[in-house]
């Protein structure tokens, strides 16, 4: 199957050039350079969201998708969620890039915030340029941990962590700006 490793490197290249976008329309407002700059974080989003997709059929490919059926013979209804990629510290940098990117997209389509991609986009390639240098090993849970609540915990606390990482973007350019 193709690998997440070259869509998050394609993603963490939309995103630079879109900080960039960003960055320079602060200085030479274009409307042009402005849209560009949003459809370019909206592709990074894309290519981000595919990889950890991809991950996620790829985690469930290595075990072929074996965890279905229990030793009893027992079907789970929640099989499906076990391989959920929230193993290790690179799949967690991906959902929180991706929170950080959902959340810079829904705050940009406002007027006049603009700066909010200036800001948060740089941070979001910092986490990634991270995940990448940590490497995308596919780790295996212990089996303690193998619950349906985990994907539902992990995913909803990575996502709060990129809101918070806009927030925090937000909040220093608020106090820089006084």
């Amino acid at each position: 199957f193709i690998d997440d490793g070259s869509l998050i490197v394609i993603a963490l290249l939309c995103y630079i050039f879109a900080a960039a976008m960003h960055l320079t329309d602060l200085f030479a407002p274009m409307k042009s350079l402005q849209k560009a700059a949003l459809w370019t974080a909206s592709l990074g989003f894309f290519f981000n969201l595919s990889s950890w997709l991809v991950r996620w059929v790829n985690m469930g490919d290595r075990e072929n998708w074996k965890r279905m059926i229990d030793l009893d013979g027992v079907t789970h209804t929640w099989w499906f969620f076990s391989y959920v990629p929230f193993a290790n510290l690179y799949d967690l940098s991906l959902a929180f890039a991706f929170g950080a990117a959902f959340t810079v997209l829904l705050i940009e389509h406002r007027p006049n915030t603009r700066f909010v991609g200036a800001l948060a986009l740089p941070l979001i390639c910092l986490v990634l340029i991270l995940a990448v240098f940590i490497g995308n090993e596919i780790n295996h849970l212990q089996p303690v941990l193998d619950s349906y609540w985990r994907p539902i915990h992990v995913g909803v606390a990575s996502l709060s962590y990129g809101i918070a990482l806009v927030s925090f973007a937000v909040a220093v350019m608020f106090l820089i700006k006084d």
